[in-house]
């Protein structure tokens, strides 16, 4: 039988002896490689990144035992005060966790929308009469605010309002970021004092044309003391003038100087808001090219040029027309004399 002539062979006999060396060499191509493992990435030291200074956020957990009723309750006799003792003030939590263009915008709005809100109270007098007169007392009333819409009425409240808030933008109300309540109330109760005694020029005037008498003479708003100053001791600079509503030749003289002061403080406050801008921009721009820096050390410049581009050049954003202006002027500086205002070219 045919396997006893195999059974004396060896098994260790190669069975690829008698293959034809081609074949013998294709059959070795195809044998499957051994598995080595891959041997593990390099560790690339990174840079050590600069160690920032921690910003201590405040505890909103935190108790404060001798801590009297904050202003933000509405019982000052202590009633509640153990529940406000873990009470942390909003300005406190904004202050360590907004930017400083976040504080100035804020700030912004802010200003704004008090110097609205004193000019309404300022005006709550103009606004009763022209609500008296919107609903009527009796029908003759309501007729004439139907045939009228208390045109009048209206006009006067509105005008109160326009100049109350020229005022209170010309005595820099709600100007810094730090103001005290109690100062700002008394530059908007002093505010509404100026508008009064404007209307009582206005009133003066109009009696002295209706008597054919001398018009009373003109002084300054801001110091009845002082004549009022003429356009060109108030010196308003073109790029003052070209953010104003209206030319001050174009307008009454007892309402030039105000309009003056008013642009005068508002450019001043927007000149130092830009100034806040670009030192923070400036920083800003400084530590994205350092993060751009770094990234250029490991993966080259073209990649960390298209991960960070570039910061923009920000002097040209910026407005440069009122740039080196001085807003302050001599006529109405408190340690000056009347006297010697007259002659002061600001």
């Amino acid at each position: 039988m045919p396997w006893f002539w195999w059974a004396g062979q060896s098994n260790h006999e190669d069975p690829t002896k008698s293959l034809d060396p081609s074949l013998k060499e294709f059959l070795k191509e195809q044998q499957p490689r051994p598995y080595v493992p891959a041997e593990p990435p390099q560790k690339i030291d990174e840079p050590q990144q600069d160690s920032q200074p921690e910003v201590a956020l405040p505890d909103t957990n935190k108790t404060y035992e001798d801590r009297p009723v904050p202003p933000e309750s509405l019982y000052q006799d202590g009633r509640y005060a153990h529940i406000w003792k873990t009470y942390t003030p909003q300005t406190q939590i904004a202050a360590t966790t907004s930017t400083a263009v976040d504080r100035i915008n804020q700030a912004k709005k802010d200003r704004k929308r008090e110097i609205h809100r004193a000019s309404l109270e300022n005006c709550a007098f103009e606004e009763e009469i022209r609500q008296e007169c919107l609903n009527g007392q009796n029908v003759t009333s309501r007729f004439r605010a139907t045939m009228t819409m208390c045109n009048e009425e209206t006009k006067q409240y509105t005008r109160c309002y326009q100049l109350q808030s020229k005022f209170l933008q010309a005595l820099g109300y709600m100007s810094g970021l730090d103001s005290d309540a109690e100062h700002e109330e008394r530059i908007q109760m002093h505010a509404d004092k100026l508008y009064h005694r404007m209307m009582d020029y206005e009133a003066e005037v109009e009696d002295a044309k209706r008597n054919h008498k001398p018009i009373p003479p003109l002084t300054s708003v801001f110091d009845p003391k002082r004549p009022a100053p003429t356009i060109e001791q108030m010196d308003v600079p073109v790029a003052v003038q070209a953010r104003m509503d209206a030319p001050l030749h174009e307008l009454p003289p007892h309402e030039r100087e105000l309009a003056a002061r008013a642009a005068l403080q508002e450019a001043k406050i927007k000149t130092s808001d830009t100034a806040e801008y670009q030192k923070f921009a400036h920083t800003m721009n400084d530590e994205r090219k350092q993060r751009q820096s770094k990234i250029a050390k490991i993966m080259g410049e073209p990649i960390a040029k298209w991960f960070i581009p570039d910061p923009e050049i920000l002097d040209k954003r910026f407005d440069e027309s009122m740039k080196d202006l001085r807003f302050d002027r001599d006529i109405w500086r408190d340690d000056v004399s009347p006297a010697g205002s007259k002659g002061s070219k600001g």
